[in-house]
């Protein structure tokens, strides 16, 4: 059920989306923070995906009419963004996380420069924090100040071996979203990197920023890390891998398609890591790779001494004797 106030503007710049689930302790301060934003306006969608504690109870006490609250049955973080996607009025889209934190001004900051330098998809920095006090960038190989062609970042994020995913570190134009359908697929984990893999396989004109005005706090005690998950996120990398696999099969794709086979042997990688250190059920994990995945297709991205070598590992578990 979505609760959607009457605003006043006929305009809105930018919309913030913020899926939330037991999320009372954090997201009062940061509805705080986007809701102090005066230069911009904006609409605040809140999907709470079955929360059990008191999340629904506080947002329903903030009165401000740029606020929209929908109320569902927990049905996952990604159906909870394709929710408001589906109700979403602004120019321009962000994603955020509950947990994390924002810069004073953040948004006016991305909009102005995503229309300065006429991006469809512009992308920030961040800061990550641990349990420590210390923090680190994101990313720090991506080419900042510069517009190029969602296929030239695909290459270059390939090329460099970083792919900055993360749904918080953008500002999307609606009308580029619409005029691709993108949303986002079904499932628990991993499916950021989709979204992302889409949204530069429609080849539309990215904006890369170092700015750093967003904190992204890693948590221990995340669902992602608990052991009773890992077989969930083996299997979303599975459907991750056959992706965009499929992706680079397709004709508007063939002057990258080695650069997307590539990106499919690293997130291989990744899931091999953690189907051999952490995976409960090996044979049902492993029956699924055998049946969605082409051992002979991935060796297509095959582009150094150090993927023969991580081939032979991953061939040694899967191929059929």
């Amino acid at each position: 059920m979505a609760l959607i106030p009457q605003i006043q503007s006929e305009r809105i710049d930018v919309s913030i989306i913020i899926p939330v689930f037991n999320a009372a302790g954090t997201i009062g301060s940061l509805i705080t923070k986007i809701l102090s934003e005066t230069r911009v306006v904006v609409e605040l969608i809140i999907v709470n995906d079955g929360s059990t504690d008191d999340t629904g109870k506080l947002i329903r006490t903030i009165r401000d009419d740029r606020i929209i609250l929908i109320e569902q049955e927990n049905e996952g973080v990604y159906a909870a963004r394709n929710a408001a996607l589906d109700i979403h009025r602004g120019d321009w889209v962000i994603f955020l996380d509950a947990d994390d934190d924002v810069e004073d001004g953040f948004i006016y900051k991305r909009w102005q420069d995503a229309i300065k330098n006429q991006a469809d998809v512009a992308i920030f920095n961040a800061w990550r924090t641990g349990s420590a006090s210390s923090q680190t960038a994101v990313h720090v190989k991506q080419p900042c100040g510069r517009t190029l062609s969602g296929h030239d970042w695909i290459r270059h994020c390939v090329t460099h071996r970083e792919w900055p995913h993360y749904l918080w570190l953008q500002i999307i134009r609606s009308s580029y979203i619409r005029q691709h359908s993108l949303s986002f697929q079904s499932g628990k984990s991993h499916k950021d990197i989709l979204w992302t893999i889409h949204l530069a396989t429609s080849n539309g004109r990215f904006y890369l920023s170092d700015c750093k005005d967003y904190t992204y706090k890693v948590n221990a005690d995340s669902i992602t890390h608990r052991s009773d998950y890992f077989d969930v996120r083996a299997q979303s990398y599975i459907e991750v891998i056959a992706e965009i696999i499929r992706l680079a099969k397709l004709e508007q794709n063939k002057r990258i398609k080695v650069f997307l086979f590539r990106h499919a042997l690293v997130e291989a990688r990744h899931f091999l890591g953690l189907y051999r250190n952490n995976v409960g059920d090996k044979s049902g994990v492993k029956n699924s790779f055998r049946t969605q995945i082409s051992l002979m297709t991935l060796f297509r991205g095959i582009s150094s001494t150090s993927d023969v070598f991580f081939f032979l590992k991953l061939t040694g578990k899967f191929c059929r004797h």
